[in-house]
């Protein structure tokens, strides 16, 4: 969990390898499954090595190497030039919380946002409150975060709006936080939409709420509020 990400990077960022302009570099996120790394936003990675492929089904986050010229059939040969981060969070259950502290917010700058990866998988930036500790110590204090989806007991809904909650639950939640910081998190929520669809006939949104508060980790700051994203949907239909 300690690799920081953005999602418009990954969409859209690549460069130039010195050493041969054909080469290009950048970092992705994708889901391995079945023997099969798709990327995010679609195609197939082939690795040309098996030198840090994952090897246990997730969503994970690393850097490639390729010749861009080289796409076919929708797939790209690759090496995977970093060891994989899972980004999987299995964190996924059935409850009501506004978690201990407050998220920093849901979407930052248009580019970071609640999205669906594929059918079943939601990737998620946890946009928080963080104590100002040097780059050593960040994971030390990442560690202390547990974010977590929570799912409505009654999945009844007469408009077919999926509700969801982030949330994040710190082991120090009196440790003055005063940083903010983010890191992608994938919940597979597969199951939670085949039995929304089922109670419901069908689903129209899923809705992502939670407590933010761009001034202060403290819950109880007057300026802390609920808010909600809508992902759409339009491509997993």
């Amino acid at each position: 969990m300690g690799l920081i990400l953005t999602l418009g990077g990954l969409m859209t960022s690549c460069f130039s390898d010195s050493k041969d302009d054909n080469k290009t570099t950048q970092n992705v996120i994708a889901l391995c499954e079945n023997g099969t790394i798709q990327q995010y936003g679609g195609g197939i990675l082939v690795p040309t090595s098996k030198t840090n492929v994952p090897t246990t089904t997730g969503v994970y986050t690393f850097t490639i190497e390729f010749d861009p010229t080289t796409w076919s059939d929708n797939k790209l040969s690759v090496n995977i030039t970093t060891a994989p981060v899972n980004l999987t969070n299995a964190n996924v259950k059935t409850g009501t919380s506004d978690g201990n502290i407050n998220l920093y917010d849901l979407e930052y700058s248009g580019e970071m946002f609640p999205t669906m990866f594929n059918e079943n998988y939601m990737l998620v930036p946890c946009i928080f409150w963080m104590e100002n500790v040097s780059l050593n110590e960040y994971d030390a204090e990442l560690n202390k975060h547990k974010f977590s989806i929570l799912v409505p007991e009654d999945l009844y809904d007469a408009d077919k709006v999926l509700n969801l909650t982030l949330i994040d639950e710190v082991t120090d939640p009196e440790l003055e936080r005063s940083k903010s910081s983010w890191v992608y998190q994938a919940f597979n929520i597969g199951s939670v939409i085949k039995n929304f669809k089922v109670a419901n006939g069908g689903i129209k949104t899923i809705r992502v709420w939670g407590t933010t508060n761009r001034t202060s980790y403290d819950p109880t700051d007057g300026r802390s509020s609920k808010k909600y994203v809508d992902i759409d949907l339009t491509d997993f239909q």
